[in-house]
């Protein structure tokens, strides 16, 4: 049966592999704008010019025919077959001709005879806006002129500040002279100014006044000047202004353009707002237009464009002094803003008093299990806090109390309600509350907020969720010495425990988890509190002897036999109940009679899949604090963690459905304080090294004629399938790719008359060899059993002595395998990797073998955690036997992109998670 991990992970069909792309090249011709394209076939040497765009454009979209070159042939086009880039420019160009009526290829009568088009695209300069950025998308672009090409252009919103003075102005006698001092460039259609590869849309106020420069720069040497009189001195400083705003000028001092600043002094009157504006030139000041004229030099005439557009945008008229009909509403809001960035504003005291602009006072604390959060508006009465919390919650810009005080919310204000809302915060009858484990991420959130007040109780909390090695724990008594690591987990633990939230202590396999648990117990459990502990059924025992060892005084009972045995065990009330997953799922209903303060979770992916019975019974338990353990709390997919923390910590994580929506880096940082990872090769300096190996053999002749059979069969059911396909007939698929694995073990595992040979098993063997000769014991994992049952027949014949453990050993017989062989008991242990892949402690072995690569390397990680793990001294071989050739070769390159997530949420890297049908296709070696 194909195992579980991979009837989840089928995605959708894979996209087709775009094969062709466009190059683009613009020129000015007769004085317009002309775009051409170039063909690039994908392995072609160089590019072909395209004859006819419209033609080409309407080939594609009806999926014709096209003749590329002699060399290259006539090919079918077809818009997908080119990359995104070129996709965007030709839906544009198509939109193009739509839109303009251009071209009978585009209009809904194909009768009609084409205009032909050719390879130029003329266009008028209001779409260069659009086509720059599609062209210099390309691949290749460039734009030609007679005397350089450039790869870019630069639009009018890019600064053009050439280094070189282009325009002087100089004053002869009693006239004054511009003077071209280098390259102008040149104006198209009155509209774009074009000097090298900048192109600059003229503004229509400017088009009379620089065609006028331009026609003088056509028309006459460089070297002769365009001469204005004194009489005209206006209309020079006018074009010097225009210029001024493309291009460098240099100005004579009496013809400087000064800047100034603008004061806008607003006061209220009756229904009116009144405007007196003063513009401060250094110590000369300007109270009206006619000032203006009086002044010895020029002023920024673009400066004075947005002051003016501003009054009357506001309102007022374009003078100095005038008044206003606009709402006060409408003023605070959009126009006092805008005209503090022009200058400086000064509001007389009816206007003071109606608007509040002070951002809120927020209070932050610990209420009850919850987390409240407070806002305090100043200059607001205390009957209409809840309302103007309202306005803000909804993100409205402002609320008006019924004086006609107007709160205007900051930025900062607003940005602080929608992260609260962000973090799931509730608002309800004037109160906002959050769930007490989003303590941490408020507090990261806002470290950096000076209106924020957070309680004495809640930095405490804060800080300790951060710095939990530092949390006091009550004195304990274990007959173990523990490590520093493990300390600082039995205070994470204990931390966590304080503050009532539950965790997940995902630990590398073999660094002690149990005993921080253990620990954590004996520290904390009251002598009228109990705890209740799941784990797989072959860790029971492990577990009742892990107590023995390290807390003999702890009650302790192990519900798991019959029904009627379970029951009485639990009635028993023991301080200490250990119990599987399904007895708890069977016995639900006589735990919830009972009153338990823990629930430890050992082995915690049991619970992975939110949808099985025995995670909606735990959702369904009450207990006052939950702990997860696990080395690999994620397997396959980011939801695997949700289904955890539903249970462990409830209220943390979103809905399933929002949850989906998170990048595995926000979970990575949502359930940061809630999950306590340390790697060995991080805090077990001491710990033997770990080697690991790909043992490689190949198919006999007699494997190789029913592999390739079976992956005939599998490449045309799955050749030419979409994804739906695919998915629909998941099982059928997923139980050939598990017959392609046994072929590479044996065809004996489903032929029972199978007389061939098999290269796994006799590289197995010459390996087994090998590891006897050295003196070493290994374990040897498979996920068949009926794999691990015909090594044993071949042990027997070599005579290596073995233990064996499967889904059907009894819990307490594992246990009593696994102190013998540590003891020094057998040559070697045959171990199924479901059954025995977890929890066993075999540091008795400094050897194992994987018979076969699982699609989930994190059960490969379980399996190897047996033997290199706390208590190990020598060095650990693994070996991972492969068959070349064959599709274990692709779960290798699987196991590596599963290995990205667990190390993104865990250990903050980059990932993707799903086997997808390109997997599935990669795998069978289907294009």
């Amino acid at each position: 049966m194909p195992s579980d991990e991979l009837q989840d992970e089928l995605v959708e069909e894979k996209a087709v592999v775009p094969s062709l792309s466009l190059h683009g090249q613009v020129e000015i011709r007769n004085h317009s704008i002309a775009w051409t394209l170039k063909l690039q076939v994908e392995q072609a040497s160089r590019a072909y010019v395209i004859k006819d765009i419209a033609h080409f454009i309407f080939l594609i979209f009806q999926k014709e025919d096209y003749f590329v070159s002699q060399k290259i042939g006539t090919i079918r086009l077809s818009l997908d077959q080119f990359n995104q880039a070129s996709q965007n420019l030709l839906l544009y160009i198509k939109k193009y001709f739509i839109d303009r009526n251009e071209h009978s290829y585009f209009k809904f009568s194909y009768g009609i005879s084409p205009r032909d088009c050719g390879r130029y695209l003329e266009t008028p300069v209001s779409y260069l806006n659009d086509l720059v950025p599609l062209f210099q998308a390309l691949d290749v672009f460039q734009y030609v002129t007679s005397k350089a090409e450039y790869p870019l252009i630069f639009l009018d919103d890019s600064p053009f500040i050439p280094e070189e003075e282009i325009f002087k102005v100089v004053k002869s006698n009693n006239h004054y002279e511009i003077i071209n001092t280098a390259y102008f460039g040149f104006i198209i259609q009155e509209k774009l100014w074009i000097r090298h590869n900048h192109f600059h849309i003229i503004k229509e106020e400017h088009r009379y006044f620089l065609d006028k420069l331009a026609t003088w720069i056509y028309h006459y040497q460089e070297s002769s000047p365009l001469i204005f009189s004194q009489e005209n001195k206006a209309e020079l400083m006018q074009i010097c202004n225009i210029i001024s705003n493309y291009v460098p000028i240099s100005l004579p001092d009496e013809l400087q353009i000064h800047d100034f600043i603008p004061t806008f002094a607003f006061s209220k009157t009756r229904n009116e707002i009144a405007l007196n504006m003063v513009w401060s030139f250094g110590e000369k000041q300007v109270h009206s237009k006619q000032d203006l004229l009086t002044l010895p030099y020029t002023y920024q005439a673009s400066k004075a464009r947005k002051i003016y557009h501003q009054l009357l945008s506001a309102g007022f008229k374009e003078e100095f002094h005038s008044l206003s009909k606009i709402k006060i509403v409408d003023f605070f809001l959009k126009e006092l803003p805008r005209f503090r960035t022009l200058g400086q504003v000064q509001l007389d005291e009816s206007l003071e008093k109606l608007l509040v602009e002070d951002p809120a006072v927020i209070d932050i604390f610990d209420d009850e299990g919850f987390l409240s959060v407070q806002f305090d508006f100043s200059m607001i009465s205390e009957d209409e806090i809840e309302k103007a919390i309202q306005a803000l919650w909804n993100q409205e810009s402002h609320y008006q109390t019924k004086q006609g005080k107007v709160l205007v919310f900051d930025d900062e204000s607003l940005k602080v309600a929608q992260s609260l809302q962000d973090l799931r915060a509730k608002f309800s009858d004037g109160k906002i509350k959050m769930h007490k484990s989003r303590a941490f991420s408020l507090s990261e959130t806002f470290k950096d907020n000076e209106h924020i007040n957070f309680s004495r109780d809640f930095k405490k909390m804060a800080y300790d969720l951060t710095h939990p090695e530092e949390f006091d724990i009550k004195p304990y008594e274990v007959k173990a010495k523990l490590r520093s690591y493990q300390k600082e987990g039995v205070k994470w633990l204990s931390m966590l425990d304080h503050y009532h939230f539950g965790g997940i202590l995902a630990d590398d396999m073999g660094l002690g988890k149990t005993l921080q648990t253990i620990t954590l117990l004996e520290a904390n459990l009251k002598p009228d509190q109990k705890a209740l502990i799941l784990a797989p059924a072959s860790l029971l025992y492990n577990w009742k002897e892990e107590f023995r060892k390290f807390v003999p005084h702890k009650q302790v009972e192990v519900a798991y036999s019959s029904k009627t045995e379970r029951i009485k065990q639990i009635e028993k009330s023991a301080t200490i109940t250990i119990t599987s997953y399904p007895s708890f799922r069977s016995d639900l209903k006589h735990y919830q009679k009972q009153s338990y303060d823990y629930l430890i979770l050992d082995e915690a992916q049991m619970i992975k899949n939110s949808q099985t019975k025995t995670a909606q019974a735990l959702r369904e338990f009450d207990v006052k604090t939950c702990y997860a353990l696990s080395g690999t709390p994620i397997e396959n997919r980011l939801e695997e963690i949700w289904s955890i923390f539903q249970i462990v910590l409830p209220g943390l994580l979103p809905s399933k459905k929002e949850f989906s929506k998170l990048s595995p880096q926000l979970v990575a940082k949502l359930i940061q304080p809630f999950v306590l990872r340390r790697k060995k090769d991080e805090v077990l300096t001491e710990l033997p090294e770990l080697s690991e190996h790909l043992y490689s053999n190949e198919l006999s002749s007699s494997q190789k004629t029913l592999y390739l059979a079976q992956l005939r069969r599998m490449q045309e059911m799955v050749s030419g399938a979409s994804a739906y396909e695919i998915k629909r007939h998941k099982i059928e698929i997923l139980a050939g790719l598990t017959r392609l694995r046994q072929i590479c073990n044996t065809p004996a595992l489903f032929l029972e008359d199978y007389k061939g040979d098999s290269g796994k098993m006799d590289s197995l063997f010459e390996l087994l060899d090998t590891i006897r000769e050295k003196g070493s014991r290994p374990l040897i994992f498979s996920q068949f059993t009926s794999m691990l049952d015909l090594i044993e027949q071949e042990l027997e014949k070599k005579e290596m002595s073995h233990f064996k453990i499967t889904g059907q050993t009894p819990s307490d017989k594992r246990q009593e395998m696994v102190y013998l062989f540590n003891q020094g008991e057998k040559d070697c242990f045959l171990i199924s990797l479901k059954a025995g892949g977890t929890g066993l402690n075999l540091t008795g072995a400094d050897t194992v073998i994987l018979c076969e690569l699982w699609w989930n390397p994190a059960v490969e990680m379980q399996a190897i955690g047996r033997s290199h793990r706390l208590g190990q001294t020598k060095q650990v071989d693994v070996y991972r036997l492969i068959t070349l050739g064959t599709i274990e070769e692709k779960i290798q390159e699987l196991q590596e992109s599963k290995k990205e997530l667990f190390n993104t949420v865990l250990e903050g890297q980059e990932s993707r998670s799903n086997l997808s049908v390109d997997d599935i296709k990669e795998i069978l070696g289907v294009e």
